[in-house]
């Protein structure tokens, strides 16, 4: 059926099953999951050397070979507590920096207004933080940042509709200093202005290329109306395109030279003259959306991207999603990006779960090696950056043979998918070993009491296939190495686990073996899988082969999963944690006294007749 719901629509026939994380969608062949900050409370020194919990709306950019990414960070809940910016950056999007703090907090002034709420707020308040966008690269070639000063003395008072004190402005250096903070727009709906802020207004610095960026921003209607909801009170008529139009815009061009807009909640729009004027916004009810953002972008291959969470419940924010198109109109092939979601480790008010809010590389900014990076935090407590390989897709088109040779450590291996936390990590490293030769393996290291670490390699979609993977443990009495055979709804068939008791155990279709002890070295798995007959037959370090029945049903197989613990199930969907008593989880600022680290030192799959 023809569908022409909203200028722009999904047409593909995947649909996401929201009792998974993952949705039950094949993976997005070659993404890596990064951590870049994983809130601590315990341990402030270990994350954003604050200890705030609740870190939302990240923005990321790439700008004289580096990547800049900022995000908003509160005491416990959103909206409330002493709110600041802070900034990350990175060479090559795996390893970052250490947080610094991009613009401080605010404390409120009792002699200004301060609004129609200002009566509750407490003596020694500050503001919060509330922005849609973070980053501009001007025509001059000049970086600037913005944030936005929120009014928000309970969790209810909305700083995007008008309540703060104003956006504010500093240019970034290229040797990563700061210049100084200047008030870009004031909140007149509060009662401040020029003369009664902190900061001065940024015509008055006297610098000349500041002012030639800050002026081309004040011309670009695109940019712009990325600032309408926190300064809807702006009193001049014409400074944004459109009034009202929905949340957290974004935009793409078309071949044709029309943009397309996008907000929250599925609604979309086009302007046929650069973002000065626009057609009615409408709702586009095939692209299925709640309160997590959207994100649109023209790819380095031509093609299209849509990235948001498939789903209408805006508490339960998952998997995070990638739609593609060739037109920027119609797109199809929904695959999962992000489809982890650990447990929240700290409470607090409005902390919806899942990787959500995303966004892409903004402000004009350009891929350094075509890929497509995107940053989201995961249950608004966690900032994350993902590199997703372009062009994209969710199939292998030939077998493999990976012994990681050829590969510097350290980088995005080819071919392979990870989820990489600060605790619990995955990375290409040269393994030295005494009376061995110096190889390359994939390393699985995990610390983490509440999370863990997984490296997926997709090959051809087969009934029946051969694969061979060789696994060095570094400890054989603590930890767990979890291996799955799953098909392309990530439904397992059977499993190999590395337990803590220097047993390799097989899960199959009659429950739990032992296949043997395991130590310090090399261990050889080879499995042939026959999803004809419902059968792997296995064998460990080149003994006996064993043939056990499928523990689940697969017509098909084509990945295999390593990860360092039990597949997590919670939360599930149906759980309602904004109405659950106030509690932290116990022990998640401390990482475990002992380090699980194994090795994946080579891993091939060849069809079977």
């Amino acid at each position: 059926m023809e569908r022409n719901d909203g200028y722009i629509r999904y047409v593909g026939q995947e649909e996401p099953d929201m009792e998974k994380h993952d949705g039950g969608l094949r993976p997005a062949v070659g993404v890596w999951n990064v951590q870049v900050m994983r809130a601590n409370r315990a341990r402030p020194q270990e994350a954003d050397g604050i200890g705030n919990t609740y870190n939302h709306a990240p923005n990321i950019t790439h700008w004289r070979g580096q990547f800049f990414l900022a995000w908003l960070t509160n005491p416990v809940s959103e909206h409330t507590g002493t709110g600041q910016t802070m900034l990350c950056t990175s060479k090559d999007a795996l390893a970052w920096s250490r947080p610094r703090v991009l613009f401080p907090p605010y404390p409120l002034d009792p002699g200004v207004d301060n609004g129609p709420h200002s009566d509750l707020f407490e003596e020694g308040a500050c503001a919060c933080m509330h922005q849609r966008m973070n980053f501009y690269i001007a025509p001059n070639g000049h970086l600037l940042a913005f944030g936005f000063y929120g009014l928000s003395p309970e969790v209810s008072v909305m700083p995007c509709i008008g309540n703060g004190i104003g956006r504010v402005v500093r240019e970034i250096y290229p040797d990563g200093s700061f210049g100084p903070i200047y008030m870009a727009l004031h909140s007149t709906r509060c009662g401040y202005h020029s003369g009664n802020c902190l900061y001065p207004d940024w015509q008055s610095c006297d610098d000349a290329a500041f002012r030639e960026a800050m002026e081309a921003l004040m011309r670009d209607p695109l940019t712009l109306l990325q600032w309408w909801e926190e300064n809807r009170d702006w009193p001049e008529a014409d400074f944004f395109a459109v009034r009202g139009a929905g949340e957290a815009f974004n935009w793409y061009t078309l071949p044709d030279r029309r943009v397309v807009g996008l907000w929250k909640k599925s609604r979309v729009s086009l302007s046929d003259d650069g973002g000065k004027t626009w057609a009615p916004v409408l709702e586009s009810p095939s692209l299925v959306m709640s309160g997590g953002k959207v994100w649109g972008e023209r790819l380095s291959d031509g093609t299209y991207a849509l990235l948001y969470n498939p789903n209408t419940d805006s508490c339960h924010r998952w998997p995070l999603a990638v739609v593609s198109g060739k037109d920027g109109i119609e797109f199809s092939d929904m695959l999962c990006v992000h489809g982890e979601v650990p447990p929240q480790r700290y409470w607090g008010f409005w902390r919806d779960c899942g990787p959500c809010y995303v966004r892409g590389l903004e402000g004009g900014a350009h891929s350094p090696d075509g890929a497509l990076y995107v940053t989201y935090s995961v249950n608004k407590e966690d900032i994350w950056v993902s590199r997703i390989p372009v062009p994209l897709t969710g199939r292998a088109a030939q077998h493999t043979r990976d012994d990681f040779s050829g590969l510097a450590p350290r980088t995005f291996v080819p071919g392979w998918n990870a989820y990489c936390g600060r605790w619990a990590s995955v990375s290409l490293e040269n393994v030295r070993e005494p009376g061995w030769r110096d190889f390359h393996a994939l390393r699985l290291r995990d610390r983490d009491p509440a999370d863990y670490a997984k490296a997926v390699r997709v090959f051809p979609e087969s009934e029946k296939v051969r694969i061979h993977t060789e696994i060095l443990p570094r400890q054989n009495y603590w930890g767990r190495l979890e291996i799955d055979l799953e098909n392309g709804r990530g439904a397992c068939v059977f499993r190999i686990i590395f337990d803590s008791d220097r047993t390799v155990k097989l899960k199959h279709g009659n429950g739990f073996t032992p296949a043997g002890l395991y130590g310090g070295q090399i261990c050889r798995l080879t499995l042939d899988a026959d999803c004809v007959a419902r059968t792997v037959t296995f064998a460990l370090n080149d003994q006996k082969k064993e043939t056990w029945k499928f523990f689940n049903s697969a017509r098909t197989v084509e990945r295999v999963v390593f990860r360092t613990g039990k597949k997590r199930r919670r939360p599930y969907l149906d759980e309602d944690f904004e109405f659950l008593p106030p509690h932290d989880l116990e022990g998640a600022g401390d990482p475990l006294a002992q380090e699980a680290v194994y090795y994946i030192c080579g891993f091939t799959t060849e069809p079977l007749a």
